[in-house]
């Protein structure tokens, strides 16, 4: 951008005095202006973008409620992972979910939708069949349909293991007795196994929704230390912007391995 200086012939290239100086404060507050306006233009269209996807998604209003999981979500977990993870080796069983949420529920958190059937004629989603009634006995028969969940375990170590990713196979019959897979009561690690969000609603921002809320809650909660998980290689920037640091590939060999291991310190979030 010229200075006013420049349009008036000033030759840049020879020395100057104070009565040539070049004031060029003014441009680089138009510059500042115009770069914090580009920036809430960039925001406004991804928040735009993604309000008219969950638009063009639901028929109804969109009014999610963000709480964390019960037992009977098991079903629901399962089907929306099976939709949000296209490798079936990186999937939980249905027996595994029962295991976690029954065992530690107060380390989940899903985000639910409430939908009324008779103002969602032709409209699906993977978990509408697995929904649960939101009232017994409501007239308008509406149910509670996940969205996104996360779920965790806790461990003893700072990375994610394989027999964290375990289950006590006898967990049902065990009478809280410790295992040594699965969760660790006394762990400080936060083993955090799925982030799921429905196929139909990707690129919404409800993984950023849960994985923020997660977080706060995770560090208001005072059970952890840290967040620990595994993820393939194509994953690990989505996590570190929200401030996982990448520690390097793991060792954990489930479904195959390829893991990279990430860790969020709980002390960082505020």
């Amino acid at each position: 951008m010229a200075t006013a200086k420049q349009e008036e012939g000033v030759d840049l290239q020879t020395p100057r005095g104070a009565d040539h100086a070049v004031d060029e404060s003014d441009d680089a507050d138009g510059d500042f202006v115009n770069l914090q306006k580009t920036l809430s233009q960039k925001r406004r269209a991804a928040k735009e973008s993604s309000d008219g996807r969950l638009q063009r998604v639901f028929p109804f209003p969109f009014l999610p409620n963000i709480r964390p999981l019960t037992s009977s979500d098991s079903a629901s977990c399962v089907a929306l992972e099976n939709a949000a993870f296209p490798h079936p080796d990186h999937r939980a069983s249905p027996e595994k979910f029962e295991y976690r949420l029954a065992t530690c529920p107060e380390l989940s958190l899903g985000i639910f939708c409430t939908v009324i059937p008779a103002q969602a004629k032709g409209w699906d989603i993977e978990t509408l069949a697995t929904a649960r009634p939101v009232e017994t006995d409501r007239p308008d028969k509406a149910v509670s349909v996940l969205l996104a969940h996360i779920v965790s375990t806790r461990c003893h170590g700072d990375t994610v293991s394989d027999r964290d990713m375990d289950y006590p196979k006898d967990w049902r019959t065990r009478g809280g007795r410790a295992a040594e897979v699965g969760h660790q009561e006394s762990g400080r690690t936060v083993a955090l196994h799925s982030l799921a969000v429905s196929p139909k609603l990707q690129g919404c921002g409800l993984g950023k929704m849960i994985m923020k809320s997660y977080l706060q809650q995770m560090s208001n909660s005072g059970l952890a230390d840290s967040v620990a998980l595994i993820c393939q290689d194509y994953l690990v920037s989505y996590y570190e912007r929200f401030g996982f640091k990448h520690i390097g590939e793991s060792k954990a060999q489930f479904g195959g391995g390829g893991w990279h291991d990430m860790i969020f310190e709980l002390s960082s979030q505020t």
